[in-house]
């Protein structure tokens, strides 16, 4: 395949009323069919109603969430081409040296196709974010965070956690003392098959995290971020990262999205996922992206002249037989536009 532009991910119906084994197996095939750069997943230990896109399109159970790595490892025995990302996984529920075998074992089964996104999760005490109601989220970290001794804030622990996964990948044996993580000659084999190490991206709209993906990561990845917080979270990144003498990072967006040739159709499918959250419509739909195939490309192209290079789609209804008619109306009348060739043979 060739291809130029920004990269594009579609989300694995893995969570939710949704979560099927067949929608998982169905979309990472299309997408490996279709010419998508990459599927993935989110992170949860728990879920429910409360934090599902379902609204009134809804069958199953909303407490159902696969696990995000273990759901990548047998993503990556059933495709050979497309990556494979954490979108993202939450650094402080999990112990560091467990990251880092599990992820290079992904990353070895998969022959070097593992993108880890990362967080501290969703806070737990904060109702709103001014544009979003953030109280159901809050609820599930709060719950979540309660099953786990954490050492410490989640993100200093996340911070000594991104520098210690960069010396067990990149160190024969490693040795890291900080004041929440500490380990001693640690040999950890095998390695990650990308060199030095897979990418790492920072997601969260947070200051702090801008911060993290400049000087610790490789790219700053947010959740519902509008083409402005994009905007302006890259001009700081790009500052923080002068200033350290780091390489630019790259800058992404996970958004949820429908795309239907009735525009109005599509929109009304995000209004009844994710109506609820937000305290205004327009507020909405700065967040998301739905309409028409040519609305949609519109709105991807708001978001390359921001400074975006790679676009996570999380479609609604968050179902396999849905998500895939929608990836095939994207592959025939958005990728193509974004100068992107089909999958050829050979």
């Amino acid at each position: 395949m060739g291809k130029a532009g920004a990269e594009v991910y579609v989300r694995l119906p893995h969570s939710w009323c949704g979560a099927s084994l067949d929608g998982v197996v169905q979309v990472a095939d299309a997408a490996e069919a279709l010419g998508f750069d990459g599927v993935s997943v989110q992170d949860h230990v728990l879920a429910g109603p409360g934090v599902a896109p379902c609204g009134h399109r809804h069958a199953g159970d909303d407490r159902n969430v696969l696990e995000a790595l273990a759901t990548l490892a047998y993503v990556a025995a059933r495709t050979r081409r497309v990556r494979l990302l954490t979108g993202v996984l939450v650094v402080p529920f999990r112990h560091v040296v467990w990251i880092a075998k599990t992820a290079a074992t992904v990353d070895v089964l998969s022959n070097g196709r593992l993108v880890l996104g990362v967080g501290v999760g969703a806070p737990r005490n904060r109702r709103t974010d001014g544009v979003q109601n953030t109280g159901p989220h809050a609820e599930i970290s709060a719950r979540e965070t309660a099953l786990f001794d954490l050492p410490g804030p989640r993100g200093k622990v996340m911070d000594e956690a991104l520098e210690a996964l960069d010396r067990l990948w990149t160190v024969d044996a490693a040795t890291y003392e900080g004041t929440y993580v500490r380990f001693s000659g640690v040999d950890l084999y095998p390695k990650p098959i990308q060199r030095p190490r897979p990418p790492i991206w920072v997601g969260g709209r947070a200051e702090a995290a801008i911060r993290r993906a400049a000087l610790l990561a490789d790219g700053w990845f947010p959740s519902q971020a509008s083409v402005e917080v994009l905007a302006a979270g890259r001009a700081l990144a790009l500052e923080v990262a002068a200033n350290a003498g780091r390489p630019a990072p790259i800058f992404g967006v996970n958004l949820f999205v429908s795309v239907d040739r009735d525009g109005e159709s599509a929109r009304d499918v995000v209004r009844d996922g994710l109506g609820r959250r937000f305290r205004t419509e327009e507020g909405l739909f700065e967040a998301t992206i739905a309409g028409s195939p040519a609305e949609v490309l519109e709105r991807v192209r708001a978001y390359e002249a921001a400074g975006c290079s790679v676009f996570d789609l999380k479609f609604l209804p968050h179902r396999g037989d849905e998500t895939i008619l929608q990836m095939e109306l994207l592959a025939a009348e958005v990728l193509p536009a974004l100068g992107r060739l089909p999958i050829t043979s050979g």
